[in-house]
């Protein structure tokens, strides 16, 4: 029969265990993360930007600029990763051969003035056929999938078949590695299939070693400055790097390209490419 004292004693001993044990797991658990100067990279072309990557491999964070990497931001085209899985989840596009009608509007761009599939929709970046079918999906519907994905702030205001582009919608380069993580490992509430088929979409670049996948985007933050996406992952070894990087710039055209020099020079200095 135990004294009151003994049985003090063993309780604060079990309760010192669990609380060792506790604080074992939660160190092992803590992932990595390193701050690296890539701002010369940005510098080149005169933008403040910031790049978060995450080697899944080894669970490590890299970043350059963090805090701004918790800056939210349009999504702009980087949306159309999640959007084109909900359009195939819904079955409002069947496939990637299923062909969109063009109403012979013509655009600026000239690659959208034709009829598109979602394929060549991802390709050109075809504002029009995502505007069109996001009626088809209603903002309700949208609501339910970012939710879901716990993608960005999930604040949906502005125009319902735009909301991506302008409005409230924001997300940041930290939240871009969480969502890609989630979509690479199927680890979202679609088919399979649908997750399957955007991966085919958005391959950037293949050779013997490695595979790179992404999308760009372009929003408008005011009259005169753009913020300017690339975000994806990139596959080497059978392993993936996620990267979500983004500048701002009053050189729309004139720093398009950079979105992909900037992120293939910092890839190429961790020596993945």
């Amino acid at each position: 029969m135990l004294t009151n004292e003994e049985r003090k004693y063993r309780e604060a001993g079990r309760h010192g265990i669990i609380f060792t044990v506790l604080l074992l797991l939660l160190t092992g658990c803590t992932q990595k993360a390193t701050e690296r100067d890539f701002k010369a990279y940005f510098e080149k072309y005169g933008v403040e930007g910031c790049i978060a990557l995450y080697n899944q491999a080894a669970d490590q964070y890299i970043r350059y600029n963090s805090s701004l990497c918790d800056s939210g931001f349009l999504p702009a085209s980087t949306f159309k990763i999640p959007n084109s899985l909900i359009l195939l989840n819904e079955g409002v596009i069947s496939d990637t051969a299923q062909v969109i009608k063009w109403d012979g509007h013509e655009w600026p761009n000239k690659p959208w003035n034709q009829d598109q599939t979602l394929r060549t929709a991802m390709k050109y970046s075809c504002v029009w056929v995502y505007t069109g079918l996001a009626e088809k999906i209603g903002i309700e519907k949208y609501y339910e999938y970012v939710r879901a994905f716990d993608y960005g702030n999930k604040n949906l205001e502005g125009p319902p078949s735009r909301f991506w582009l302008a409005g409230a919608f924001r997300i940041s380069a930290n939240q871009q590695i969480d969502f890609l993580r989630k979509f690479y490992n199927y680890n979202l509430p679609v088919s399979g299939e649908s997750i399957d088929i955007v991966k085919d979409l958005i391959i950037l670049e293949k050779t013997d070693n490695y595979t790179m996948r992404g999308k760009t985007g372009g929003g408008m933050l005011s009259d005169t400055e753009y913020v300017m996406w690339l975000v994806g992952y990139l596959e080497k070894d059978g392993a993936p790097w996620f990267y979500a990087m983004n500048f701002r710039t009053d050189d729309y055209d004139g720093t398009a390209k950079a979105r992909f020099d900037i992120v293939k020079d910092i890839l190429r200095e961790l020596g993945l490419i």
